[in-house]
């Protein structure tokens, strides 16, 4: 499988240079943080600074303390711009492309190589965690690398001090890294042994445990903080992470969920297509280079394991780290065609596949194309700016509950407190009708803003509620988010009528700070 770089393997570099560019445009369009986003930011600039940052995380959030480190530092050198916080993974998925030529250049011949760019290069799940301040882009590139160096010390053992070290920083810029070690480390150690003897495969295990102390100190000095967070389970078993209910109906169930995120690709016959590819590149691997096969299936299998044992979601943005290995063995499938179809003297089914593939990707390479969506459809950076110019003294702000994140990032807490947050609950016990007569009394006006739409509820109840209290001088939407002016001297007007709301009380509560 590997073979000499030829001349039109560098048509590989065209899809990598257009995937950079749209990283590169989807990073300078600087649109506002997003929901997540702002919780890690916050983090990153309120957290305490680069003590604080191992301890336990605002907003029940996790990331690598190498990643929110170099975070951390970016910010104080640069200033808490978006294109800062979002700097750091830019790199990362520039990084991820000059990688990956490095790889196809080595691994592939044009077809392949071509077929690697493609998908790495415009796989909307790299592009978008390319602009946004998350270190899901650090995942796939220390995946990358941990798979390229593990099947360049299979062929050359010198090479395994190195790739333990590298396996060593992995570990903290990517929690992902850590899980992925494990099966890289058994397969290289036991290809070794397979091929020189215990001896030689002691010596490949010989740094093993400068990579037991890196990761084992990160989870001391961090991670143990924020792994295992309990409310974040049943969201991930509710989205296919976790199995609900048989087992084997979950696993069976898993290549649509991973088409559909991270993947991306649309419904029909090109997600059945590149199953059938990344199948078939494993078993021609398997059959020709057994030890990268095993390299490519080995994060697969971790990544099953875990997610039946409710360990790591298998799923959405947290399972990111297996589009090196499942781009990788599509690419092989489609080098094994090229190559068999050169022997029958028939090039032009390797061009085909290529095509094929690419013509697959046409929503993603419009993806990339386009201008950045907002993430969650808020726009909470000029929401919070409308808040301030608003804001008199006396006035009572109220704020959905995910909107908490984006008043503590864009606003002045000192500002526009005192304050409440609200989030609409069925009558009942959870809701008293006065909290709301009683946080306004003495008050001249409210400003009230719904931002990220957990509760898709939210805003109606929210209005209709304000208006039994007063006139709504005003109402500003920031595309899916919404801001309320409401003047409280004249009287309550009869409130609108609910439109078949389960939902239909407010809780109020004070601010909490954590």
């Amino acid at each position: 499988m590997f073979v000499p770089g030829r001349r039109w393997t560098y048509l590989a570099l065209l899809p990598l240079l257009a995937g950079a560019l749209a990283r590169l445009w989807h990073w300078g369009h600087d649109r506002p943080l997003w929901l997540d986003e702002q919780m890690i930011a916050i983090n990153v600039r309120d957290g305490g600074g680069f003590r604080g940052l191992a301890g336990p995380l605002l907003h029940h959030q996790s990331a690598p303390l190498g990643w929110l480190w170099a975070e951390r530092a970016a910010l104080l050198a640069f200033g808490d711009g978006e294109r800062v916080l979002r700097a750091q993974p830019l790199l990362f998925s520039l990084a991820t492309l000059v990688l990956v030529w490095l790889v196809v250049r080595t691994w592939f011949g044009p077809a392949g190589a071509v077929t690697a760019a493609l998908l790495f290069g415009f796989a909307p799940s790299l592009v978008q965690y390319a602009a946004e301040a998350k270190q899901y882009s650090a995942d796939a590139f220390c995946a990358l690398a941990l798979l390229a160096l593990a099947a360049r010390a299979v062929t050359r053992p010198r090479w395994t001090p190195a790739w333990w070290l590298a396996a060593a920083a992995a570990a903290w810029l990517s929690m992902d890294a850590i899980l992925l070690t494990p099966g890289l480390a058994a397969v290289l150690v036991g290809a070794v042994w397979r091929r020189d003897g215990w001896r030689a495969a002691a010596r490949a295990a010989y740094f093993a445990p400068v990579w037991l102390a890196a990761a084992g100190t990160h989870y001391l000095v961090a991670l143990r903080y924020t792994t295992g967070e309990p409310h974040l389970r049943p969201w991930w078993q509710r989205r296919g992470g976790f199995p609900d209910g048989s087992l084997a109906s979950w696993l069976a169930h898993r290549p649509a969920g991973l088409a559909a995120d991270p993947l991306h690709l649309p419904e029909g016959p090109a997600t059945a297509g590149f199953w059938l590819l990344v199948l078939a590149g494993l078993a021609v691997l398997l059959a020709r280079r057994t030890a990268l096969g095993l390299l490519l299936a080995a994060p697969l299998a971790t990544a099953a394991v875990l997610g039946a044992a409710h360990a790591v979601p298998l799923a959405g943005r947290l399972a990111i780290w297996l589009l090196p290995p499942l781009f990788l063995a599509a690419a092989a499938a489609v080098e094994a065609l090229a190559s068999a179809t050169a022997r029958a003297r028939v090039p032009a089914t390797a061009g085909l596949a290529v095509l094929a593939t690419g013509l697959a990707l046409v929503p993603q390479i419009r993806y990339a194309a386009q201008p950045p969506r907002l993430a969650d459809g808020v726009d909470d950076r000029a929401g919070m700016a409308w808040l301030e110019a608003e804001h008199r003294p006396g006035d009572l702000v109220l704020v959905s509950v995910s909107s908490i994140p984006a008043v503590r990032w864009y606003s002045s807490m000192d500002r526009l407190r005192p304050g409440r947050f609200v989030r609409p609950v069925p009558p009942g016990p959870a809701c008293s009708p006065g909290d709301l007569p009683d946080a306004l009394a003495g008050r001249r006006r409210v400003l009230a803003y719904s931002g990220t739409l957990t509760n898709p509820a939210t805003p109606a109840v929210l209005q209709a509620r304000l208006a039994e209290q007063g006139r709504i001088v005003e109402r500003r939407a920031f595309h899916d988010g919404v801001g309320w002016l409401v003047d409280l001297h004249p009287p309550a007007s009869p409130a609108p009528t609910l439109p078949r709301l389960k939902t239909s009380c407010l809780q109020l509560s004070a601010f909490g700070w954590r």
